[in-house]
């Protein structure tokens, strides 16, 4: 896993669970729950709009 950052927020995909990372972060630490890595929640990205002819 890449590092992970301040304010970064890591989910747990079995049981929902959300996780906001604190003012220190961590660097380059897997952070486990359910038995397997969590993953680094990804931002919505926008629909890009058709060009009118």
């Amino acid at each position: 896993m890449a590092k992970i950052k301040k304010g970064q927020k890591l989910s747990c995909i079995p049981c929902g669970r959300e996780v906001i990372v604190s003012d220190l972060g961590i660097s380059r630490t897997t952070v486990w729950c359910c038995g397997r890595p969590m993953k680094a929640k990804s931002k919505a990205v926008p629909k890009k709009k058709a060009k009118k002819k």
